[in-house]
């Protein structure tokens, strides 16, 4: 929260840059809000009537169709709005993002992403849970290993 506020979301440009279409009060929707979306790390302007173009994107995403990615994030922040604060709307929104790209069970992974994952959650100011509350990591005592396994440790 404190580094959004402060100095926005880090961004990744896109080698390609993409334009999307919006039905009118979704580009309404956009121009009132575009600092926000800029803030969250979202390259985007105007490009004409109703029409936007991205850039860049928030760097810890995997996105493929930028456009699609901003039309799932225009619903989401809409559906929002009207109960939240445009900073929350923001933390929201990556919180969200985040889940939808992150690294899910079974996901196939080499050493040192593996390796990297950890490291980057240790860096974070709350590295025990996920933006949702959800816990990242658990103790395990020895006790407990010992059942599960059969085995003194």
């Amino acid at each position: 929260r404190r580094r959004m506020e402060e100095q926005g979301v880090p961004s990744q440009k896109l080698l390609i840059t993409q334009t999307f279409e919006l039905p009118p009060r979704d580009a309404d929707w956009i121009e009132q809000n575009i600092s926000i979306l800029q803030k969250m790390g979202i390259g985007i302007e105007s490009f004409g009537p109703n029409t936007f173009k991205i850039d860049s994107l928030p760097g810890f995403l995997n996105v493929t169709d930028g456009a699609q990615f901003m039309r799932k994030v225009i619903d989401d922040l809409k559906s929002a709005s009207d109960r939240s604060s445009p900073l929350r709307l923001g933390e929201e929104m990556i919180a969200k993002s985040v889940c939808r790209h992150a690294v899910k069970a079974n996901d196939p992974l080499r050493y040192l992403e593996v390796e990297k994952l950890i490291q980057d959650l240790l860096e974070c100011d709350l590295p025990y849970c996920c933006p949702h509350g959800r816990p990242t990591m658990i103790q395990i005592s020895n006790v407990e290993l010992e059942k599960k396994f059969g085995r003194k440790v």
